[in-house]
């Protein structure tokens, strides 16, 4: 796959099959205010509106520090993720409808895109498909980090899946 501007995507994508109806996983995913709860050391930073809703902009810190006082973890290594929600559309069990959150990446680490796909699979089960096009912003060009920045992303959204799945699986 190529981008518009003819550059490689390194695509990464982490799916789970999760035990609630996709409308339930699809309210945990889009809403970024839940994404703390969540991914793995990972904080919001400054509003993420009452989305979610198209437009909504945050700053997710994740790191070793991140979840920590803000104020104390400067130093740390704390990758600040701006974005902004720019698709969202709900599932249907019933209309067998696919949900989908797409945000962009606004730097000042990363760029690219991210989302989640929630593929309803019947009435108490849905499919979440996490999918991250990312790579750090300049000096270095896109085909030299999108390959070490897929790397970290692909455990971390592994571990976070994880954890999302658990926590519904409390609820």
């Amino acid at each position: 796959m190529t981008s518009a501007a003819g550059t490689p995507v390194r695509r990464v994508e982490v799916a789970r099959v999760l035990p609630v109806e996709a409308s339930v996983a699809f309210a945990w995913v889009a809403d970024l205010r839940t994404h703390p709860r969540w991914m793995v050391a990972t904080r919001l930073d400054g509003p993420a509106g009452h989305g979610p809703e198209l437009g909504d902009r945050c700053t997710m810190a994740s790191g070793p520090g991140a979840r920590r006082d803000p104020a104390s973890a400067l130093g740390r290594l704390v990758v600040l993720d701006r974005m902004v929600v720019e698709q969202l559309e709900r599932p249907s069990t019933a209309a067998s409808r696919v949900g989908r959150t797409r945000l962009r990446k606004l730097g000042p680490v990363l760029h690219g895109e991210a989302g989640f796909d929630v593929v309803p699979v019947d009435v108490g089960r849905c499919r979440v498909v996490w999918w991250e096009e990312a790579w750090l912003a300049g000096p270095l060009p896109r085909a030299v980090t999108a390959l070490p920045v897929g790397l970290a992303l692909r455990v971390f959204m592994h571990l976070s899946l994880g954890r999302l799945a658990r926590a519904l699986d409390r609820r």
